[in-house]
């Protein structure tokens, strides 16, 4: 109890204005982030404090817990803060008031995606990729700064970009969930502006602060689509059947982080049809165990690791569909890496997912 009403009595008042680098005005309605330095907040603390600014651009944290903290501002329309942002340090317990945090303005990327036929496609992802040479890779880093849905005339606005170099790309929605289309057919292909799927091949945009860079207008591309298919086993390799199978296409590779979706059925079999070719991330879990994974390798947006191209255009981490089994880490805790399959000019199937089903 002693020790609780120290705490109490330590904690110190933060305040300060949120304003605009180019302008100097105040700032209304940003929100304001204190986070510990540490990984833990301090006895006592609340991690994160938050709050929202005035009318003048004011915030106050009314008893911050003693304490060394990152303040974060964030604004649409202005550049988030990069590594480096203003650090406080509340451990004397005294009052801090006065800081002042400068949010610059950020650039944007306006334009409309539509189809072959030139009408507007709603509910399609934009991504706005950071375009950046790596010395130690053989190609440009692309990472996703910002996302954005079109609307029903399929205009979209990316904002909030900082000065820089970027590669635009738009994706379509997954299917619906466990949906399977007919074998064969067609789909619209993640595309980048100004109408490809091939990355090194789209135009670079710059971007400065406070500019907008206005209509840019493409069509997504149409491609032949593939089924994967394959069969969930446990450890022991008996059938797992009502699975959750899960084919992820990397959102810096075009995805939209949501997946398309299939379930095994009573052999453990199952198949997810109107796939285009690309790199994907195919993980399995008994749908009481289903934990969500992280992305592929961001060094090239492609992901990596050393995976080994294997006949039929799958790629299964860097082993053979002949050799041993690869088991995704379909719960939290495990570290086995999830399969990589890669589809080229047709149908990948043959693949076997070996869930762990005790943790």
């Amino acid at each position: 109890m002693l020790l609780a009403l120290l705490v109490v009595l330590a904690a110190a008042p933060v305040s300060g204005r949120i304003i605009d680098a180019e302008s100097n005005n105040p700032i209304a309605g940003a929100h304001v982030m204190l986070i510990p330095v540490e990984q833990m907040p301090p006895p006592g603390g609340a991690a994160p404090f938050e709050t929202v600014t005035d009318a003048s651009g004011h915030f106050v944290f009314e008893a911050v817990a003693p304490g060394e903290y990152r303040i974060d501002a964030q604004m649409p329309g202005f550049v988030p803060f990069a590594a480096a942002a203003p650090v406080v340090d509340t451990t004397a317990g005294q009052a801090i008031a006065g800081i002042e945090v400068f949010l610059k303005r950020g650039g944007a990327i306006t334009g409309r995606i539509v189809d072959g036929g030139g009408q507007p496609l709603p509910f399609i992802t934009v991504s706005a990729l950071e375009h950046a040479v790596n010395s130690h890779a053989d190609r440009a880093m692309a990472v996703t700064k910002q996302m954005a849905q079109t609307n029903d005339l399929g205009e979209f606005r990316l904002v909030g970009l900082a000065d820089g170099d970027y590669v635009v790309i738009a994706a379509p929605p997954p299917q619906r969930p466990f949906a399977q289309p007919a074998p064969g057919g067609a789909a619209l292909s993640p595309t980048y502006y100004p109408g490809t799927a091939d990355r090194d091949a789209a135009q670079i945009i710059s971007v400065a602060s406070a500019q907008t860079v206005s209509d840019l207008q493409f069509a997504l591309i149409s491609t032949p689509a593939y089924e994967v298919s394959g069969v969930v086993v446990d450890e022991a390799g008996s059938p797992l059947r009502a699975a959750l199978v899960m084919l992820t296409i990397d959102p810096q590779d075009g995805g939209t982080g949501t997946p398309a979706m299939s379930q095994s059925d009573e052999n453990g079999m199952f198949r997810i049809g109107g796939v285009v070719p690309g790199t994907y991330q195919l993980t399995a879990a008994p749908q009481t165990m289903w934990a969500p994974h992280g992305g592929l390798s961001a060094s090239d947006g492609r992901g990596g690791g050393g995976v080994v191209p294997i006949t039929g255009g799958v790629s299964v981490g860097a082993a053979s569909l002949d050799g041993p089994e690869v088991v995704p880490p379909v719960a939290k805790g495990l570290s086995s890496p999830p399969i990589e399959v890669t589809v080229g000019s047709g149908d990948v199937s043959g693949l076997k997912i070996v869930v762990t089903t005790q943790r």
